[in-house]
């Protein structure tokens, strides 16, 4: 009785575990085709999410593209807005420093002026009554304002005779040369031959202010210009004396 009573408990407990798995089984079928129908639910939510992830990444490095470009260009910026002000102090260095130009070139100008004045007022002081006592000539090679042996003798002699004669005359020098070369060239070169005979004259104690020069290039030939020998008289400084006729003094 006893076995028959334990084999019928066995039995029971068998039945009873059967029946638990198959009732399991049936809630993972049943959990299984839950899952299945839903499954593509889950998968478009997670499509979504992951396109959304990369819309985001793609917004984000637009932003950060954005973020660096902006400080590119406020950087770009500041270097403008740097040189712009580097710009405008060199600006106002340049009138600064033309302002200065400008007070020297005032200054410049008011002595200009002061001498002119001194000038006027010693022209005035000298009287019409100079006339033309004597006038030496020196000449030159060709394109030459150097002073010759024989013109430099002859220079010494004007110097010599007026030495004894401090005051009461004026020297004037007019420089010329040939008719070869074109009349800017000319005028330039007979003022450096004037200047080179006035060089020479103040060197022997000359006063310099007794002395006027003009260079006249070609004008007043005293000679042909078509011969050589011509050509070389006519390349000259005439060194002309003025004394006072009236024979006073004059300073």
């Amino acid at each position: 009785m006893v076995t028959v009573t334990r084999r019928l408990s066995i039995f029971t407990v068998v039945i009873f575990l059967g029946i638990l798995v198959l009732s399991g089984c049936a809630t993972k079928k049943y959990v299984r085709q839950q899952v299945q129908t839903v499954q593509p639910q889950i998968q478009e939510v997670q499509n979504a999410n992951k396109e959304n992830a990369e819309r985001i990444d793609a917004v984000d490095k637009r932003a950060q593209q954005g973020i660096s470009t902006a400080q590119a260009a406020a950087q770009a910026a500041d270097t403008k807005a740097g040189q712009a002000e580097q710009d405008a102090q060199t600006a106002q260095t340049a009138a600064q420093a033309a302002d200065r130009k400008a007070d020297t070139a005032n200054q410049g100008v008011q002595q200009a002026n002061n001498r002119i004045g001194t000038l006027e007022t010693r022209v005035n002081s000298i009287n019409d009554n100079y006339t033309q006592s004597e006038t030496q000539t020196v000449t030159f090679p060709v394109n030459s304002a150097s002073l010759t042996g024989e013109a430099k003798s002859t220079l010494d002699r004007v110097a010599s005779d007026l030495s004894g004669q401090p005051t009461g005359y004026m020297v004037e020098l007019q420089g010329y040369t040939d008719a070869t070369g074109n009349e800017q060239y000319n005028i330039g070169l007979s003022q450096r031959r004037a200047e080179s005979v006035e060089r020479y004259l103040v060197s022997k104690n000359l006063p310099l202010f007794r002395i006027a020069i003009v260079g006249l290039g070609k004008e007043n030939p005293v000679a042909d210009n078509k011969t050589r020998t011509g050509r070389a008289q006519n390349r000259r400084v005439e060194v002309r004396i003025l004394k006072s006729a009236s024979g006073r003094q004059t300073n």
